[in-house]
């Protein structure tokens, strides 16, 4: 019976985490993302897969009676899940949760806690003997409430999915307020790229696009695979906010973005992203004579705008 019931919720979580991740393009990518936050020095793309190749082995072994095998690879997973969550704790940036696709708030204990119960429930359904075949149990009252828990779980996981496709439209309909606004005059500035010239407001006396990009963000690398499929137009320099404690994770950024063009290497304080007023990373601008004429955080915030042409 708790064999049953074990292998049932565990089921329909992994069901959940698996269908969360695929269920859109961006909830993949952010998940992604959050993958490259907590180990940038992994393949993102490699774990990312390897975890929903994982989830989705532990469904199969799970629904099938008498094996401890989807067991075994429940609690491999979510101690390895724990040990993600650890290491984006003890880091300087905050990761949202994105075990169920988009929509996860900032990684921390009730996380933890919520491995850990699934980890025990695991557990109780491994040492709990099982029958050899799950029709011994299943008496007219056992199915009824099997089969209550099945659509109360679907109705949890209904619900999961609506509320979080609601907020990722809310935030697509949300007016972003901390982005450079067209007609700004970009103010003086003068930084050196790292090919040693010197980048200053005079460079932009034509159409340009200035792309900022801090280290270990997750948005910043999904804008900058979208820009490596779609390559600039006009002129581009990428500022990037340099993290002096990971060096290597700086270089990664410097050379990922030097096929765009400049690259300039800058502090978290530096007077270049108060020339341009950038408050927040990504911030892709479009300038033309040194006066921003749209900006964005992707490159879908640019349909219908006149982007510069070089």
């Amino acid at each position: 019976m708790l064999d049953l019931f074990a292998r049932v919720l565990l089921v329909v979580v992994f069901v959940a985490a698996f269908a969360g991740k695929v269920r859109t393009r961006q909830g993949f990518a952010e998940f992604r993302d959050s993958v490259a936050a907590i180990v940038p020095r992994l393949p993102a793309d490699l774990v990312a897969v390897s975890v929903l190749v994982g989830e989705a082995v532990a469904v199969v072994l799970l629904l099938v009676p008498g094996t401890l095998l989807g067991y075994a690879v429940v609690v491999a997973l979510l101690l390895a899940f724990c040990g993600g969550i650890l290491l984006a704790m003890r880091g300087r940036k905050p990761v949202r949760c994105r075990c169920f696709g988009a929509g996860g708030g900032v990684l921390g204990p009730r996380h933890l806690v919520r491995n850990g119960a699934l980890t025990g429930v695991a557990a109780l359904g491994a040492f709990v003997p099982a029958p050899g075949s799950w029709e011994e149990p299943l008496t007219l009252l056992t199915i009824a409430v099997v089969l209550l828990a099945v659509v109360v779980a679907l109705h949890v996981l209904f619900t999961f999915g609506l509320v979080a496709r609601v907020r990722e439209l809310q935030e697509r309909e949300k007016p972003v307020t901390n982005l450079p606004r067209p007609g700004l005059v970009v103010k003086p500035f003068a930084v050196v790229d790292t090919d040693g010239r010197t980048f200053t407001r005079a460079d932009l006396d034509g159409p340009v696009q200035v792309g900022f990009f801090s280290v270990g963000c997750g948005p910043c690398r999904t804008l900058t695979d979208a820009l490596l499929d779609s390559p600039p137009a006009a002129r581009f320099v990428s500022i990037v906010d340099g993290d002096p404690s990971d060096p290597e994770a700086t270089q990664r950024l410097v050379e990922k973005v030097g096929g765009f063009g400049r690259v300039v290497v800058v502090g978290t304080d530096d007077p270049v992203l108060s020339a341009f007023e950038v408050m927040a990373y990504p911030t892709l601008v479009h300038t033309h004579g040194g006066v921003v004429t749209a900006s964005g955080i992707r490159l879908d915030d640019f349909a219908g705008a006149p982007a510069p042409v070089a």
